[in-house]
């Protein structure tokens, strides 16, 4: 078995703390965001070698973080592109790989800025445990309209949607995948049909139309972290606690959030990641995102702010 980690958004939602970092390698706790899979994949003996797929932007930094690592069977394939208008989109940017280092299946397909609870190895369990393709499937408080939506009967995916207008459950596809070697052989007909390259979900709509696929379903958290509320959720749920890094904090009460090369003083900071030199005075943060800004006498909540000089409320999902 082969593994690929789809690394190659721009992650705009996330602007401008992405503008200049790939969002996979945004911190986690003590980690980045990627390597609570990575680890897991590398360990795992029936995974042979792992490809990283990032654009040319943000290749020098995969590289940089494999080489830190001291991942030896970890590959960095690079997309043809420098900015959103020029991706090949999730499937093409995974076809271009299949079809470049000659991978026949099975194939584990997992998104590098998603979090999830259960083992890489308990996936891979289930996969061997039966026939055919299978995903991860999630029961997701809240609205599903912008996910794939399925409907599974003993086991078995027999209706999936790609982000509907009316959605049927609540029953989600995250991107955590395993295609067989049938899977790897319908998604090449699929490309060279002209079909989306974009959405892995758009895909696996048209999979389950064409073959048996299964669904592993689990409970416990998730997280896409594709959004500044969602990177907060994950933090303060995954970490819990803080994290501190060579910063220097003093007189102030900092809560469940992560600071990195920055100065606190004589403030509050709840939930909240501070990173890139900022500073922090007389201040009080509350699900902030603050990287290399001066914040002196403020009472900030649910924003990103940067020196590079833009700005972008803190949405709810």
């Amino acid at each position: 078995m082969e593994a690929i980690v789809l690394a190659g958004g721009f992650a705009t939602r996330l602007w401008p703390l992405t503008r200049d970092k790939a969002k996979p390698l945004l911190p986690l706790g003590e980690r980045e965001i990627i390597d609570y899979l990575v680890e897991e994949i590398v360990e795992e003996p029936r995974v042979d070698n792992v490809y990283i797929s990032t654009n040319k932007r943000f290749e020098e930094d995969f590289q940089t973080y494999v080489k830190q690592k001291g991942y030896r069977d970890v590959e960095v394939v690079v997309e043809d592109s420098m900015r959103e208008g020029e991706k090949p989109g999730a499937i093409g940017a995974l076809h271009q790989i299949i079809g470049s280092k000659g991978l026949e299946g099975p194939l584990l397909i997992v998104a590098g800025d998603n979090y999830v609870s259960f083992s890489v190895s308990e996936f891979i369990d289930f996969y061997f445990g039966g026939e055919g393709s299978c995903l991860a499937a999630y029961d997701l408080d809240g609205d599903p309209s912008q996910f794939g939506v399925l409907e599974v009967e003993s086991g078995k995916v027999v209706d999936f949607e790609e982000k509907p207008g009316e959605p049927k459950s609540s029953l989600i596809s995250i991107a955590f995948y395993v295609l067989s070697e049938s899977g790897v052989k319908n998604l090449d007909r699929y490309m060279n049909e002209g079909l989306n390259p974009d959405s892995p979900g758009y895909f696996i709509e048209w999979l389950v139309s064409h073959e048996d696929v299964r669904a592993f379903k689990f409970e416990g958290n998730w997280f896409d972290i594709g959004t500044p509320k969602g990177y907060i959720d994950a933090y303060t749920t995954v970490v819990a606690g803080n994290t501190y890094k060579n910063s220097d904090i003093s007189n102030s009460n900092v809560k469940k959030s992560y600071v990195e090369d920055s100065v606190v003083e004589n403030s509050r900071v709840m939930e909240s990641v501070v990173m890139g030199d900022a500073v922090i005075k007389n201040s009080e943060l509350n699900r902030v995102i603050v990287e290399g800004e001066e914040i002196i006498g403020k009472d900030l909540r649910d924003v990103v702010l940067s020196d590079k000089k833009d700005k972008k409320e803190l949405k709810k999902k």
